[in-house]
């Protein structure tokens, strides 16, 4: 009798199926990271991005024009953020998912106070979405 050492073909190809099957998943892995780290950055921003516009509105004084009533849209070229991601803020003509907004109300929830709301929004593939912070200034001379 005779004996072959090596692989059959049909061995061949269930391990070539089996390597298939788990580079797949591997590639399924490395997708949903990706996808997940670039909410996780677009969410971090929008978050620094709002928190550093609430400090410097709460440290204006209380009847500064940007504490006045009404909802404050700066151009996205005049807003002080980064709304490209591309490491450069108000650059002339800038665009990019990034925009932000703040909303200032008196005399709530009590009187001789304002509360602002800080809101950004970010263009997502499939939605906009957005993140708010609030914060209250009382009139200190009151």
């Amino acid at each position: 009798m005779h004996s072959e050492k090596g692989f059959t073909i049909i061995e061949v190809m269930i391990a070539l199926a089996i390597f298939s099957i788990g580079i797949m998943a591997a590639w399924a892995l490395q997708t949903g990271s990706t996808r997940g780290n670039t909410k996780a950055r677009h969410l971090t921003s929008a978050a620094t991005w709002a928190s550093d516009r609430l400090e410097r509105l709460i440290q204006l004084s209380y009847t500064h024009a940007d504490l006045t009533a009404g909802v404050h849209a700066p151009a996205l070229d005049a807003d002080g953020i980064d709304n490209n991601h591309n490491g450069l803020i108000d650059e002339p003509g800038e665009s990019g998912p990034l925009q932000l907004t703040w909303r200032v109300t008196d005399d709530s929830p009590i009187v001789r106070t304002k509360t602002v709301r800080v809101d950004v929004v970010w263009r997502d593939p499939l939605r906009d979405k957005s993140l708010s912070l609030v914060s209250y200034k009382a009139n200190p001379e009151s």
